[in-house]
């Protein structure tokens, strides 16, 4: 009986924990309250899953980037720290490199040329770290010193 019961507990505590990652959802208890590293931490362990859930507008993961853009220069992280925290970039160096970077990708998944708009305005910084979010969205870091100054989001058809 007792043997049986710990298998049944067991089974559940599995399926329990797979759903919870097939799903995108956070271990984190409040989205506002949890620091910018905490966040990219978060981001992190959301974007090892390649969860279509989590390329949604509006999902978790859309939330969370979208809050370590408002936090990372209020709480001045450092390259370093996002580096490490938020996992590869798609890319990181000097603007003039960057400028080079600036792809958009079209009907299946080809590149065809810039994807930032003339409007949008990159932040003023040294050096830039960029993370390409669902193949047209984009979360950028300028740097000054190692340190984030500004961050600057952008979703396709955003124009502002």
């Amino acid at each position: 009986m007792i043997r049986s019961l710990s298998l049944a507990a067991l089974l559940l505590l599995f399926m329990n924990t797979s759903y919870a990652q097939g799903g995108c959802t956070t271990l984190l208890e409040s989205l506002e309250a949890a620091s910018a590293t905490e966040l990219c931490g978060e981001h992190k362990r959301l974007r090892s899953y390649k969860n279509p859930y989590c390329d949604t507008t509006n999902s978790i993961f859309h939330d969370i980037m979208k809050q370590i853009g408002i936090k990372a220069a209020k709480e001045g992280l450092t390259k370093e720290v996002v580096l490490s925290n938020m996992g590869e970039p798609y890319y990181h160096g000097p603007l003039a490199d960057y400028e080079k970077q600036k792809v958009s990708v079209g009907r299946n998944g080809t590149r065809t040329g810039k994807a930032l708009p003339p409007a949008y305005k990159i932040p003023t910084g040294e050096y830039y770290i960029v993370y390409f979010w669902r193949e047209t969205d984009y979360l950028v870091f300028a740097l000054k010193g190692g340190v984030v100054v500004e961050t600057r989001w952008w979703e396709k058809g955003n124009f502002r």
